[in-house]
């Protein structure tokens, strides 16, 4: 019997030294990452709603054949901290027949748009939907106006009848 005990406490001693071995080939440190940030408001705030309807007051065909139609217009207002930045992209959600004119849910009928910068003095900014634009802000606002207007797109004459078109408008404050 004292041969077992022997071999038992043997075999302890062995377990504690393999066990101790394998202990010392894992790492017994630990790493410890402190993560700290600062969340702060946007360089600017717009001052219309994120989502608008603009409704354009009815036009005769005859007014799209003298293109006299007129303008409709959208005030785009920012507050924004001196020397930021605004990023803009005007979209056509349904394409477009040029660089200025979306296309409506009317075939043959398209809305040319035009963007005025009326920060100071007004002037015709020249964009091109699809593009990006970048507007540098002097002192705290920047007052932009968007112009759309009714047009006859191609040489037919498009049919009597309501339409809708989409604006997309990505904005990134700098």
């Amino acid at each position: 019997m004292s041969m077992a005990i022997r071999l038992t406490a043997w075999g302890a001693l062995l377990s504690v030294i393999v066990l101790s071995a394998s202990r010392t080939c894992v790492a017994a440190d630990e790493t410890r990452l402190e993560i700290t940030g600062k969340l702060i408001k946007p360089p600017c705030i717009a001052s219309f709603p994120a989502t608008q309807s603009v409704e354009i007051p009815a036009v005769s065909l005859n007014s799209l054949t003298s293109k006299t139609a007129d303008w409709t217009y959208v005030a785009l207002g920012f507050e924004c901290t001196a020397g930021s930045q605004v990023q803009l992209r005007l979209t056509a959600g349904s394409g477009t027949y040029d660089a200025d004119t979306m296309r409506t849910t009317l075939d043959n009928l398209g809305l040319i748009t035009r963007l005025s910068d009326v920060t100071r003095t007004a002037h015709q900014v020249d964009k091109s939907l699809g593009e990006p634009l970048i507007f540098k802000v002097q002192d705290t606002a920047l007052n932009l106006q968007l112009s759309v207007k009714p047009v006859q797109a191609e040489q037919v004459m498009p049919a009597v009848g309501t339409y809708s078109a989409t604006l997309m408008m990505e904005i990134v404050y700098l």
